[in-house]
Order: C-alpha cells, then sequence, then structure tokens
C-alpha cells in the first residue's frame, strides 16, 4: 500500500482465503474495486450484485455500500482523493487490457512503495486510465451473472453451467450459496428472537450447524452481536 496519509491514490490488495463480510457505511474517497481471482457480493441498499473474476466496480464518495468478500478472493482496493476529477456515477465493468495489465502490476508488486518512485507511477497511470472504462449500471450483468442475483440462495445448475460458474466465481455453486447464506444469516441475527428457526430460514440444520459453518467459512467463530451489510 502507499501508505502516507496525503496520497490522493491508495492501492491496497485483499488476499482472502475466508469470508470476509463487510458493513454498510458511506466513504470520504471514490473506491475502485478490481477482481483479480473469486468473487464478492457489492451490497447496495438491500441488493446484492455478484462481482466476480477479470470485473471491476467504481463507487463515488459518500456512496453507501457494502463489500462482502468471499473465500479465495483476492482484489485490488484503490481510494481515490475527492480532490482529483472521478465519474459521478457508481457502476459496474470490465477493464480495458491496459488497465488489467497495470492492476495485475500492482498486485504483484513486491518493491518499494514510494510515492515518487515506480509503485507511484502505477497508481497514477491507472487513474489515468479509468475515465476510458464503460462504466455501466450493477444490474447490467452476464446472462450467468444475472441468474445468480436474481436467485442467489435458490439458483441451479447443469453440468456444464457448473464448470463455467467455478471458473468464474471462484468455487462451486454450492459453497457459494453456503456463504450466501451465512451473510444472510449474520444480517438478521441481531434481531432475531429465535435463531435456531431463523438457521433453517436460512438453509442451515440448525443453529449449531449456523456455528460450524461459520468457523469454516469465516476461520472463526460467529460474532453474533454485531451486524453485517
Amino acid at each position: 500500500m502507499t501508505a502516507s496519509a496525503h496520497y490522493s491514490i491508495h492501492h491496497q490488495l485483499f488476499d482472502l482465503p475466508h469470508l470476509t463480510p463487510g458493513k454498510r457505511r458511506r466513504h470520504i474517497k471514490g473506491t475502485l474495486l478490481l477482481m483479480h481471482r473469486g468473487s464478492g457480493l457489492m451490497q447496495l441498499g438491500r441488493h446484492y450484485f455478484p462481482l466476480v473474476a477479470g470485473e471491476a466496480a467504481f463507487l463515488p464518495a459518500n456512496t453507501l455500500f457494502a463489500w462482502h468478500a468471499l473465500a479465495n478472493c483476492r482484489v485490488s482496493r484503490i481510494e481515490l482523493s475527492g480532490r482529483l476529477p472521478q465519474p459521478e456515477q457508481a457502476g459496474r465493468f470490465r477493464p480495458t487490457a491496459l488497465l488489467a495489465a497495470i492492476a495485475g502490476k500492482l498486485a504483484d508488486w513486491q518493491g518499494e512503495r514510494a510515492w515518487q518512485g515506480p509503485h507511484g507511477r502505477l497508481c497514477r497511470a491507472l487513474y489515468d486510465e479509468l475515465p476510458t472504462q464503460p462504466l455501466l449500471p450493477f444490474e447490467s450483468m452476464e446472462a450467468l451473472t444475472a441468474r445468480v442475483a436474481a436467485d442467489p440462495a435458490g439458483f441451479s445448475l447443469s453440468d456444464e453451467e457448473q464448470q463455467a460458474f467455478s471458473s468464474r466465481f471462484g468455487c462451486d455453486a454450492g459453497s457459494w450459496q453456503r456463504q450466501y447464506a451465512l451473510l444472510q444469516m449474520l444480517r438478521d441475527l441481531p434481531k432475531s428472537a429465535d435463531p435456531d428457526r431463523l438457521a433453517r430460514e436460512h438453509g442451515f440444520a440448525s443453529f449449531p450447524q449456523f456455528e460450524q459453518d461459520c468457523r469454516h467459512w469465516l476461520g472463526s467463530p460467529c460474532h453474533t452481536g454485531g451486524k453485517t451489510g
């Protein structure tokens, strides 16, 4: 990461072995997410939009959103100072070859991360490419992704579609739906008077099964007092 707080373009790489739920909040900077591997869910209001390997998303400053990274996701997050001209609308896009190459170099960077050095120049080159990207509404998705978004908990796939799904989403459909169920359960649990019933409503055999899935996908016991999304 280019660490100094006064830098106008900050790059961070997140290589996440576990499901990493986010919390909805407004950010004072523009946020660019570039997916290198796996998938995640962009939450805008009550809507969840999948973002998969090879895709990107931009959120202007003050956009209320949550980003939920699924297990084995590898994603670059670039924050842009409000002083920099940038798109005014949120949206998704498939990066051009040049932007993808720059993002890949930043993700694999092993050297010094000085603003005045090569790393800083790559950050500025990435920003310079942003206006050329074809920004689309989050609702604009390829057919398979649109099916998943339309019914995240209940979609089913043929054997051929399973292969395409695993290639794009970074896991099989069952594992993806299990993580989605966990996110929904974590969101609803703080206001539930009957956790075991809630667990069954979200597809778990019981509340202990939910807790077991927490340990598997989150890498730690669930913190049931908080709220996700």
